[in-house]
């Protein structure tokens, strides 16, 4: 028998960079309701949630629970709510904790400033980039080094 306080989640594949150096295949979690604004739950408000592990299911179909902290960058397929707001793209390649580099094009809220320091310094505690065909979340404490093309 199911609560009625339970919310019923779907699974999203993703792709979890450990500061450690490994990446996890997983599944993850999100529910198809944000707490906190009109629109399904994203992996960033996941991480932002209370708690300090991230349940998931890893590619060997075992249950694990990943400790957050220790998340440097989460991979995923994006949705229209992980592209929400005013932005535009700018090239980086961004180097994390762990050894991972990360190339694509950052996404730049409007009006967080033009250089890449400004847009990294004005960011709260994840920025995003799109690699390939997926969106990258990144923590800002896992961030070793950023480069723009330009520089």
């Amino acid at each position: 028998m199911t609560s009625p306080l339970l919310v019923e989640k779907r699974s999203q594949p993703a792709d979890v960079f450990l500061s450690d150096g490994r990446v996890i295949e997983a599944l993850v979690f999100v529910a198809d309701f944000a707490q906190t604004y009109e629109g399904p739950q994203t992996v960033r408000d996941l991480m932002d949630e209370p708690g300090e592990v991230l349940p998931a299911v890893d590619s060997a179909g075992d249950f694990i629970l990943i400790h957050k902290p220790a998340v440097s960058a989460i991979s995923v397929l994006p949705s229209d709510q992980d592209l929400r707001g005013f932005w535009h793209e700018s090239p980086a390649t961004l180097r994390l904790a762990g050894g991972h580099r990360i190339d694509g094009s950052l996404l730049v809220e409007d009006g967080s400033g033009e250089r890449l320091s400004d847009v990294i310094n004005n960011a709260s505690d994840w920025i995003r980039i799109l690699h390939s065909d997926h969106l990258v979340w990144i923590r800002l404490s896992a961030l070793v080094s950023a480069r723009s093309p330009e520089a």
